[in-house]
């Protein structure tokens, strides 16, 4: 197969692989992921780029020496202090060059056919004192192909280069090798102990069979093959005359798109933890909030039921003086009276209208002091029930902290949202004075009357005392039409009757309307607070429907780097 075969197989496959980054791209940015979303693009960038091999090592472990024996040139400085304070990228020119690009990156340029379609990278010590220099390399190393770790063949067993294979290997999952540098200075016993020790290092993290070559620069100057560096070549020319970089820098780039959408799979499983929890305590909220209401209506139950022990007792009272003015005597008393007194203030009608403006107004005062302690109840069952739920969400906020991505701002900022438009609520100056009174007094016309109550905030105060004044207005006016003009004595059984059908009709018009007006309120209360947390409600639902999209695009993305064959 020809190399120009193998280029447009590889370009074929490097434009599949393209698509699968942009889609890895728009996935980390849906999820609010900045971080990830900068990883997938520099491996959007890192499939355009040549086969990378990076070499990694503690400084003074000889990275420069084994790259100068490898291309048979000085292209690295070597020196006794560590002088590597860029990264390095060796590729294929017609002449020999070095451009620097950026604050971090030299570009070299030679002519030398081990570079077809790579580029060896030379990066400064992973332990350098030099400051910027491990940050420089981690900076890089995502864009690796193959990293060759370098260790001295006296010392195998540094800690930093140890630490940064994993940065490497578990990390990114990128291929290794291994080569062991200075073998001329090292002991066939060293060489067998240390080698054995780095498999045992390596097997350890994962590599199984781990590729070693054993190097000494010095000795591969006179003879590549006894010093070991004509190995390390065969293997990239294999790997490059057999299209295996292509292959490998594909399945690189595969291996760690894999690795970043694991990262976004934490994140949205977290999410899917999250929302189940959060579509939980909604449901405790809804069960809480209709608990509330049932104790709400017992609290108005006892309400009206204190008001119709009012009515009954105050009526039935009404009933008996009226009754003792129709009497005889009763009757032949205030007729008496009427002829010393001008005739608009005297008489038997006038004295029954008397009693029935006082029953009014006895039992308007009574009714509005139980209604005043009534609501008070009411509205104190329902804020105490209320604030446990905002105090639970504000724990549940807070007990949290703040979330990196974007659906845990969203719900972060959902939460804080519903937390402040139920305390806005339940604001300071009366049980839910943070319902607007000028709608209450604007729902009922008979509210009007109320006014001093429903500055207080009991809001049922209002529509009981309208009732009332409904109820013992139309009885007042009704005895006022039955009484005037009439022959009162004479027909007092038939005014009896009808004052009593009369007191009883108030009763029952009493107990229907406040019925009527407890539970209209009781509604407008509770349609409030669930409209103060409808958008914890609605942006469960949202969250739910935005996390199952995102759960399909990942697992459709990882399904087809999964099946993505870079060969």
């Amino acid at each position: 197969m020809g190399n120009s075969l193998l280029e447009s197989r590889f370009l074929d496959r490097r434009a599949a692989l393209s698509g699968l980054m942009g889609r890895l791209g728009e996935l980390t940015a849906r999820c609010g992921r900045a971080d990830l979303e900068k990883v997938a693009a520099e491996l959007a960038a890192h499939a355009l780029e040549p086969f990378l091999f990076v070499v990694v090592g503690e400084v003074k472990t000889g990275k420069s020496s084994l790259i100068n024996a490898l291309l048979g040139a000085t292209v690295t400085d070597v020196a006794p202090d560590p002088c590597t304070d860029r990264i390095r990228i060796i590729g294929r020119g017609d002449a020999p060059g070095e451009t620097p690009e950026g604050p971090l990156h030299t570009r070299v340029t030679l002519d030398n056919p081990i570079l077809d379609g790579l580029a060896i990278v030379d990066t400064p010590g992973v332990d350098s004192i030099i400051d910027r220099h491990q940050e420089i390399t981690e900076e890089f190393i995502p864009r690796a192909d193959l990293v060759l770790f370098v260790f001295s063949a006296l010392n195998p067993y540094s800690r930093s280069a140890w630490e940064f294979f994993d940065l490497a290997s578990a990390t990114w999952r990128r291929n290794v090798a291994f080569a062991l540098t200075q073998a001329d200075l090292a002991s066939e016993e060293q060489i067998a102990v240390n080698s054995l020790r780095l498999r045992e290092l390596a097997a350890a993290r994962g590599v199984a069979e781990p590729r070693i070559f054993l190097v000494s620069a010095t000795k591969s100057l006179a003879d590549p093959e006894a010093g070991g560096i004509e190995a390390l070549r065969r293997h990239i020319r294999a790997l490059t005359a057999s299209g295996g970089h292509f292959a490998a820098k594909l399945d690189a780039t595969r291996r760690a798109a894999e690795r970043v959408l694991a990262g976004l799979s934490e994140t949205l499983d977290g999410r899917a933890r999250e929302l189940d929890a959060d579509a939980a305590e909604a449901t405790r909220i809804a069960k809480r909030l209709d608990a509330a209401r049932l104790a709400a209506g017992r609290e108005a139950e006892v309400l009206r039921t204190r008001i119709e022990a009012a009515y009954t007792r105050l009526s039935g009272a009404f009933e008996v003086a009226f009754a003792r003015e129709l009497t005889f005597g009763g009757m032949l008393g205030r007729s008496f009276a009427g002829m010393f007194r001008r005739k608009s203030e005297a008489g038997p009608a006038a004295r029954l209208r008397e009693l029935g403006e006082v029953f009014a107004r006895d039992l308007e005062r009574e009714v509005e002091a139980i209604a005043r302690q009534g609501a008070q109840h009411v509205f104190e069952s329902v804020t105490g029930s209320v604030r446990m739920l905002v105090d639970e969400l504000r724990r549940r906020r807070e007990g949290e902290g703040l979330s990196a991505d974007a659906l845990g701002e969203q719900r972060d900022r959902v939460l804080a949202e519903t937390v402040e438009r139920v305390e806005a609520l339940l604001a300071d100056g009366g049980p839910l004075s943070g319902i607007d009174p000028g709608s209450v007094t604007g729902m009922d016309p008979k509210a009007t009357l109320g006014g001093a109550l429903v500055v207080l905030g009991t809001i049922f105060a209002v529509a009981v005392k309208g009732t009332v004044l409904d109820v013992t207005g139309g009885v007042v006016a009704a005895l006022g039409a039955l009484i005037a003009g009439s022959a009162l004595f004479w027909q007092r059984p038939r005014v009896l009757r009808e004052m009593r059908r009369r007191l009883a009709a108030g009763g029952e018009r009493l107990r229907l309307e406040l019925d009527e007006r407890l539970a209209a309120r009781l509604d407008r209360v509770f349609r409030e607070l669930a409209a103060r947390f409808a958008p914890f409600f609605e942006d469960i639902a949202a969250r739910r429907q935005a996390l199952a999209d995102l759960t399909a695009r990942r697992d459709a993305l990882a399904a087809a780097l999964a099946d993505f064959n870079p060969d």
